[in-house]
């Protein structure tokens, strides 16, 4: 069966229609990844000072589980924390700092505090252990 000219020149259109529209969702798909990857390093500090407030959390409870102080250690030039005979390592390309600190958190929370800062590029996150009650924020 024939195809007459007008139902060619209807289908060439459509064809353009078609390329229009897949080359609007690579652009709509390109644009979504661009944006996702770009807060990458964002994403890495918060989950990273979110390993960290659990790290020290879980020192805390260790504390007064066993009813002794625990001594913290943080050499940030490494990226390591120690705290009773466990360590946290802070992921690779982050910046841990202070370069070096020491204290003895009782069993009760009470320390002489700590502030953390890991950063990543233009990300800076913060986790702080109350110097009073042992309490850890991130931010």
């Amino acid at each position: 069966m024939p195809i007459s000219a007008a139902r060619r020149h209807n289908a060439r259109g459509l064809a353009t229609v078609e390329v229009l529209v897949a080359v609007a969702i690579i652009v709509m798909i390109g644009s979504l990844a661009v944006f996702t990857l770009g807060s990458t390093d964002r994403r890495m500090v918060a989950r990273e000072t979110a390993d960290i407030s659990l790290f020290l959390q879980q020192t805390r409870m260790r504390a007064l589980e066993l009813g002794r102080p625990i001594e913290i250690v943080v050499v940030g030039s490494e990226g390591r924390i120690a705290a009773g005979g466990l360590q946290h390592q802070v992921t690779r390309d982050m910046v841990l700092t202070p370069d070096e600190a020491q204290l003895v958190l009782q069993p009760t929370g009470a320390s002489d505090g700590l502030t953390l800062q890991v950063a990543k590029g233009n990300h800076i996150g913060t986790v702080t252990l109350d110097w009073l009650t042992g309490r850890v924020d991130t931010q």
